[in-house]
């Protein structure tokens, strides 16, 4: 009985262990989600300043939202574009392949990049990029589009396979459509039958 006894007071100290372990960690998953959240304030800082034609302030916020949280893409993919059209094109391809390193699925810093390395006339950089938007990209999103129409003019694709993934996406709408309009004609005769 007394073996018993301790155990479960070893139980309950280890019980005891655990929860402060998880109280002290606590703050830690508090203070990632709201690094998280600052970053993206500051981001939507930088896109404000560059609308407005500040650049200056817009880099400073996409390099605070960048230094905040290691794990977010969009604030180098967004001071990669902004160093376009400042003609910085060198600083533009690091900014869009730190991205990458962040988030190698980041489809906007494919397109980016893709479409940097044609600007530059480097074609056989672009296609790898393209690729990798035309095949993660949803079919019915234009950019998915846009990546298979680069791929074909580029060589790289038949314009079999794009005119394929082309009608899957309008496919894919015109079924939408067709169930969302079968929806509200099934709720309007409910609401309605019940009247006449």
């Amino acid at each position: 009985m007394l073996q018993y006894v301790c155990m479960s007071v070893i139980t309950a100290r280890q019980r005891c262990v655990v929860g402060v372990a998880c109280l002290l960690s606590l703050p830690i998953v508090v203070r990632a989600a709201s690094l998280r959240e600052e970053a993206v304030t500051y981001r939507q800082e930088g896109y404000t300043a560059q609308q407005r034609g500040d650049f200056e302030a817009a880099l400073t916020a996409y390099q605070k939202a960048a230094a905040l949280d290691p794990s977010y893409p969009a604030p180098l993919n967004d001071a990669g574009i902004l160093y376009e059209q400042q003609g910085r094109l060198e600083e533009a391809r690091g900014a869009y392949e730190q991205a990458l390193a962040r988030d190698q699925n980041y489809l906007g810093a494919h397109a980016n990049l893709a479409l940097l390395y044609e600007r530059l006339g480097q074609r056989e950089k672009a296609i790898p990029h393209w690729l990798k938007r035309y095949e993660l990209g949803e079919s019915d999103d234009p950019w998915t589009v846009r990546a298979g129409e680069r791929l074909v003019a580029l060589g790289a694709l038949s314009a079999d396979s794009a005119t394929k993934t082309r009608l899957t996406s309008r496919r894919r709408v015109i079924k939408q459509e067709l169930e969302a309009n079968e929806q509200s004609l099934s709720d309007f005769y409910a609401v309605t039958s019940d009247r006449y």
